[in-house]
């Protein structure tokens, strides 16, 4: 595999927090996340944080917020990642617009795959593994970087698991 072929997924993930820094400091759809965060009361908030958390959260009108602040980030990035990659594509290949413009809609639909497949991953993973016996009532920083670290390192080798079995499969048909 070719240094290129290695680098070309870090510099895609590096450019999608580029775009969803970029996105959240500079576009605003504070009224679409309040829009939706008002058919919430205060017992129904507590409801969805603890489905995703596993457990109450005291400010669960903050969390909701976010929560979705973070899902619409999302909704419109993937998309925005996909057109400045196609756009590269296009300067690259000079090919006709019809075909880029299909291959935009399924890269776009593969990095929605993608993204939401690796999010439920690391929330089953994070709902699944015992943190709770290492943490054992500390508050350091450190034991939360490291509970990350591991979960992210889990959440990742499942994923590449999953992405093989499927690729696998895939060339057997």
């Amino acid at each position: 595999m070719a240094v290129k072929d290695k680098f070309n997924p870090i510099i895609k993930i590096a450019l999608f927090i580029l775009i969803m820094f970029l996105l959240a400091k500079w576009a605003s759809y504070g009224g679409i996340v309040s829009a939706i965060t008002e058919r919430f009361d205060f017992k129904g908030a507590q409801r969805f944080t603890a489905a995703i958390e596993g457990e109450p959260n005291p400010e669960a009108w903050e969390a909701v917020s976010d929560y979705f602040n973070l899902l619409i980030n999302t909704l419109i990035s993937i998309p925005l990642l996909s057109a400045v990659i196609t756009t590269y594509h296009i300067a690259v290949k000079r090919s006709t617009t019809g075909y880029h413009a299909k291959e935009w809609m399924t890269s776009t639909a593969r990095r929605f795959l993608k993204v939401f497949l690796y999010t439920w991953l690391f929330w089953i993973v994070f709902r699944v593994m015992p943190y709770e016996s290492l943490v054992n009532g500390s508050q350091s920083t450190a034991v939360y970087i490291a509970i990350f670290t591991v979960n992210i390192a889990i959440t990742t080798a499942a994923y590449m698991l999953i992405v093989r079995l499927v690729k696998k499969g895939a060339r057997t048909r």
